[in-house]
């Protein structure tokens, strides 16, 4: 029976209201394998297109291996998921997402697969994970990377561009106040003070003094999702602006013609900085070698493309304007302007 999810702000959860920077690499590995078990009519155009182009992807045997596990703990028809899944510090980049789902402590485990027996049946095998076996937890963790690896590396540079694109949306509805920002959310009502939308069941989230952090997601639809562990640090991932039907198809075109123009992993970079961030904040999260990420750096911005400026102890990477109108003015498909 559909439901809704509730949160209920105080006067002190305002101040406390986070906005990430991008998509969240392991959020995105679980929802995009939901997006592979979900009925196609039910997803909108860019990701039935992400899906058509990722079956070949997605018959590698250690994808289809990764798959078939994170299926048995999160699949995509599930109320509850482990909340260990996605921890907060893979805000950092996926390398740190991937240490502390490795680092979890054996409490946790039990108390989280636990949790998830109690929705529906699990396999034999999450009997040792949830008794603490760090060989079963070291698999888990693997088969995050490889499913972000394998199925979702190649198109990240789209992903990232996406999350800018909605970030810049709620930067510019920000500006008649943070009501408004809540109401330009797609799928939330906002009734101060209450921000609301539709959920599998009925779930209330009481911030008290909390705060909440929101992430945009490439692969989320229809709905947020939010943390499920009410003593966790409340957190929300919600889908991104709907788009035209023909924008993945533009931004597929984009991101291979801004390949060919720069190179992969130079093109990976300069979308990468859609947001500003470090070399080192850049290399997690494409998972490069910060002294490649460097050299590529270096490059675009002897091109004019990027400026790098000192913040104390390390150097921020932001796009310049030359930069910015060269990821929005690739040519699309249909020969139009493709969008940044």
């Amino acid at each position: 029976m559909a439901g809704t999810l509730s949160i209920h702000f105080t006067p002190a959860d305002f101040l406390r209201v986070r906005f990430a920077r991008s998509p969240d690499p392991m959020w995105e590995a679980v929802l995009g394998l939901h997006v592979l078990t979900t009925p196609v009519d039910r997803l909108p155009a860019r990701l039935r297109h992400w899906r058509s182009r990722v079956r070949e992807r997605a018959r590698r045997p250690d994808v289809r291996g990764a798959f078939r596990l994170l299926h048995d703990l999160a699949p995509s028809d599930a109320s509850y998921w482990p909340d260990f899944l996605t921890p907060a510090e893979s805000e950092e980049g996926l390398a740190a997402g991937l240490r502390v789902l490795r680092e979890t402590s054996r409490a946790r485990l039990e108390h989280e697969v636990r949790e998830a027996s109690r929705h529906r049946p699990l396999p034999a095998w999450t009997r040792r994970l949830a008794a603490g076996d760090r060989s079963v937890l070291d698999d888990v963790a693997t088969a995050v990377g490889t499913v972000h690896g394998g199925l979702l590396a190649p198109d990240w540079s789209e992903v990232e561009a996406a999350g800018a694109a909605d970030r810049a949306r709620r930067m510019e509805a920000l500006e008649g106040g943070l009501g408004a920002l809540f109401a330009s959310f797609t799928p939330f009502v906002w009734r101060e003070p209450v921000l609301s939308a539709a959920y599998p069941k009925d779930v209330t989230i009481r911030l008290r003094g909390r705060g909440l952090s929101l992430i945009p997601s490439f692969f989320c639809h229809t709905r947020p999702v939010a943390i499920a562990d009410p003593r966790l640090p409340p957190v929300v991932v919600y889908p991104l602006h709907p788009e035209d039907p023909h924008g993945a198809r533009r931004g597929a075109h984009h991101e291979t013609a801004l390949a060919r123009l720069l190179g992969t992993n130079r093109a990976r970079v300069l979308t990468a900085l859609a947001t500003t961030r470090t070399t080192g904040a850049v290399a997690a999260r494409l998972a490069l070698p910060a002294s490649s990420v460097s050299g590529h750096l270096t490059v675009l911005r002897n091109a004019g493309l990027v400026a790098s400026e000192r913040a104390g102890a390390h150097v921020t990477h932001r796009l310049t304007p030359r930069g910015r109108h060269l990821l929005g003015r690739l040519p699309g498909d249909d020969g139009r302007p493709g969008r940044p």
